[in-house]
C-alpha cells in the first residue's frame, strides 16, 4: 500500500524512470558531507594531531587505524540493515539518514577541537573516540545514500547521469573546501609562517564546515525522501527478516560467493584507495614541505585536483552515450596516479621550478587538474559499475542488497585508508619528520623521503588497479540482459502487489 502524497512508478516501468533534475541536484548536495569528512580526514587529521600537537605519529596513526577498522565493519552492517528495514516511516534508507545528522555535526567539531594540557594518553583517547564517533555517524547517513543513487533510477543511460551528479557534489565541495579552508580560516600569523600550524585557527574552521555537512544533508533528504520511498512502498509484503549479526555475516558471504563481480568490487576498491590515500594524507606536509606553495595559492592548488574531477564527471556522460566501465577505469585510475607521481618526483629531481616559486605552483595546479578531470572519470564508472553489479546480485538471489553492496567497497576504502595511515604514521616516527618545524627547517633528505614513499605507492595502485580491472565479467550486452530479468521480476511483484 502507498503511504499518503508519496508517488511511486509501478512494478513495470521502475526500470525506465527518468529522474528530474531537481532529484539528482538533490542526490548530489548528499555527497558533500561525506567529501568534508574525508578531505579534512586526510588533510588535517594527521596533520593537526601529528604536526600541530606533537602526538607521536604511531600513536595517531594506531587511533587512526582503530577508528577506521570499526568503521570499516560497520559499513556492511549498516547496508545490511538498511536493506532488510521494514515498516519505518521514512522509509529503510532515510530514516537512518536522519539519525546521523546532527550527531554527526558535533563529532566532526569535536574531533579537531581537542582540549589543551591532555599529554600524549589524553591526545590519543580524545582522537579515538571522536574519530570513531565521527566516522560511524558518517556511515549511517552515508552507506544507505549511495543506495538511494541506484534506485533512483535502474535505466542504462540514466544511471551514469545520475551518478555524475554525485561525483560533481563530491568534487564541487573538494574545489569549495580548499579554497575556503586555506583563504578564510588558516591565516598566517607572526608566529606562524604557514597557517595551518597555528591551533587556533582549527575551531572557527571545524565549527563552520560541520554546519554546511547538516546543511547538506537536509537538503538531500529533503529532495530524494519521496520517490525512493514511493519505490519502497511498491513492494510486496516480505517474512519479517533477521537482522543480528550471524544474520548480516551470512549475508556477506552469500555476495561474495554467489555473484563473483562483488567480490572484484571490493578487491579494487582495496587497491585504488592505497594509491589515492598515498597522497591524500601527505597532501599538507607535500603543500608545505615539499612544494613550500605560496600561501594564496594554496587553496587553488589543494582544490586543482577536484576542479579536474569535478569536469571530467560532467563531460563524460555527455560524451559517450554508452560507457565501457572497464575502459574509463583503466585509463582513469593510471592516468591520475601517472600525473600524481610525477607531480611528487619532478620537484624532487628538479624538473620543474624551485620549491616555494609560483611558477611551481602554477605547474602543479595544472597538472593536478589534468589528473583531476581523469580521476572523474573513474568515479562515473566505478559508482556505473558499483550499481550494475548490485542489480547483477540482485537477478541471482531475488534480493535488493544495494546498501550492502555499497557497504562493501566503503568497507574496503576504510580498511585500506586505516593500513595507509597507520604506514603513514609509522614512516613519519622511522624518518625522523620533526613535529611543529618551520618551513624551510626540516632536511631536504626527510622531505625527499616523504616524496618516495607517496609517489611510490601511487604507481604501484596503478598497476594493481590494470590487474583487477582486467578480472571483472562486465559488459553493455550482459546489464541489458539483466535489465530484462529485473523488469520481468518487478512485474512479477507488481501483479502479487495487486
Amino acid at each position: 500500500m502507498r503511504a499518503p502524497g508519496i508517488p511511486g512508478p509501478s512494478g513495470a516501468n521502475q526500470l525506465e524512470l527518468k529522474t528530474p533534475l531537481h532529484t539528482m541536484a538533490a542526490f548530489g548536495v548528499g555527497n558533500i558531507p561525506d567529501s568534508i569528512k574525508n578531505w579534512s580526514w586526510n588533510a588535517f587529521v594527521l596533520f593537526l594531531y601529528a604536526q600541530v600537537h606533537g602526538l607521536s605519529g604511531t600513536l595517531t596513526g594506531i587511533a587512526i587505524l582503530i577508528a577506521l577498522i570499526v568503521d570499516a565493519v560497520s559499513d556492511p552492517y549498516v547496508g545490511f540493515l538498511s536493506d532488510r528495514a521494514q515498516g519505518w516511516k521514512y522509509g529503510r534508507r532515510h530514516t537512518l539518514m536522519m539519525f546521523a545528522v546532527v550527531p554527526f555535526g558535533f563529532c566532526f567539531y569535536a574531533l579537531f577541537v581537542p582540549p589543551e594540557g591532555l599529554g600524549q594518553s589524553g591526545l590519543f583517547l580524545w582522537l579515538l573516540l571522536f574519530a570513531v564517533l565521527n566516522r560511524l555517524f558518517i556511515t549511517l547517513f552515508h552507506v544507505p545514500y549511495k543506495a538511494v543513487g541506484a534506485e533512483l533510477s535502474r535505466d542504462i543511460t540514466m544511471r551514469p547521469r545520475i551518478k555524475a551528479f554525485g561525483t560533481v557534489g563530491m568534487q564541487g565541495a573538494r574545489i569549495g573546501l580548499p579554497l575556503l579552508a586555506f583563504g578564510y580560516f588558516f591565516f598566517e600569523s607572526a608566529a606562524y609562517s604557514r597557517g595551518q600550524l597555528d591551533p587556533a585557527n582549527y575551531p572557527p574552521f571545524a565549527a563552520a564546515f560541520a554546519a554546511v555537512a547538516v546543511l547538506a544533508m537536509v537538503i538531500n533528504i529533503a529532495g530524494t525522501l519521496k520517490p525512493v520511498v514511493g519505490i519502497e512502498r511498491l513492494e510486496p509484503p516480505r517474512p519479517k527478516p533477521r537482522i543480528g549479526p550471524v544474520a548480516a555475516l551470512k549475508a556477506v558471504v552469500s555476495a561474495m560467493t554467489v555473484t563473483p563481480n562483488v567480490r572484484r568490487s571490493l578487491l579494487l576498491a582495496i587497491v585504488v584507495f592505497f594509491a589515492i590515500s598515498s597522497i591524500s594524507v601527505l597532501r599538507v606536509h607535500l603543500i608545505t614541505y615539499l612544494w613550500q606553495t605560496p600561501a594564496d595559492l594554496t587553496g587553488w592548488l589543494a582544490s586543482a585536483q577536484a576542479i579536474g574531477a569535478a569536469t571530467g564527471a560532467i563531460v563524460l556522460p555527455f560524451a559517450v552515450k554508452t560507457l565501457d566501465r572497464k575502459r574509463c577505469i583503466a585509463v582513469g585510475m593510471c592516468g591520475y596516479t601517472g600525473l600524481t607521481a610525477l607531480a611528487v618526483l619532478l620537484p624532487v629531481f628538479g624538473l620543474l621550478p624551485p620549491p616555494a616559486s609560483r611558477e611551481l605552483a602554477f605547474a602543479l595546479i595544472g597538472m593536478f587538474m589534468a589528473a583531476g578531470v581523469l580521476l572523474g572519470v573513474y568515479l562515473v564508472a566505478i559508482a556505473s559499475l558499483g550499481s550494475d553489479v548490485a542489480d547483477e546480485h540482485e537477478v541471482n538471489t531475488g534480493k535488493r542488497q544495494q546498501a550492502l553492496i555499497s557497504g562493501f567497497g566503503s568497507f574496503a576504502i576504510k580498511t585500506a585508508g586505516a593500513v595507509m595511515v597507520l604506514l603513514t604514521g609509522i614512516y613519519l616516527d622511522i624518518i625522523g619528520f620533526p613535529a611543529g618545524a618551520p618551513v624551510g627547517s626540516v632536511p631536504w633528505e626527510k622531505v625527499e623521503a616523504l616524496a618516495y614513499f607517496s609517489a611510490g605507492f601511487c604507481v604501484l595502485g596503478c598497476f594493481l588497479v590494470l590487474w583487477v580491472a582486467s578480472l571483472f565479467d562486465v559488459s553493455l550486452d550482459k546489464q541489458r540482459e539483466i535489465n530484462r530479468r529485473l523488469q520481468a521480476m518487478l512485474k512479477a511483484e507488481g501483479t502479487s502487489t495487486a
